[in-house]
């Protein structure tokens, strides 16, 4: 065992320290990873928590009963109120309809519309080039 540790010395080139040093920049940048993502977490649950509290009243509501969470069933509908009130909750609405609109869409509808774009897009450059050949000069 002494004979593995020392040749592991040896291949370091400033011994155990540069170990212990690239173990705590590991550690280090570990911890900003963790932290980078537990931001991210924060950002997502305050934008649902803004954007999408018609969803948070129904998963609260599917807590158990008891004076915790009674108060918390009770703030939760306090807080989806309001921002129905503020129109907030108007934006997952409309996201949630065109998803559903999107999921109904057929295949040969999707079809029909790419090759309306793409007739559209034809007639518009045929009107542009039109324009500047007419362009005198």
């Amino acid at each position: 065992m002494l004979d593995l540790l020392r040749e592991i010395e040896r291949e370091l080139e400033d011994g155990w320290e540069a170990a212990s040093r690239a173990e705590l920049q590991q550690a280090e940048e570990t911890r900003r990873s963790v932290a980078r993502v537990a931001r991210t977490f924060l950002i997502v649950v305050l934008i649902l928590l803004v954007f999408s509290s018609d969803r948070l009243m129904n998963w609260v509501n599917g807590f158990e009963v008891g004076p915790l969470q009674n108060g918390v069933v009770a703030l939760a509908g306090t807080w989806s109120e309001q921002m129905s009130k503020n129109g907030f909750n108007e934006p997952a609405g409309q996201v949630r309809d065109g998803m559903t609109e999107l999921r109904g869409t057929g295949w040969p509808e999707v079809r029909s519309r790419f090759d309306n774009e793409r007739a559209r897009t034809r007639e518009g450059a045929k009107l542009l080039r039109g324009m500047l050949s007419d362009q005198p000069g």
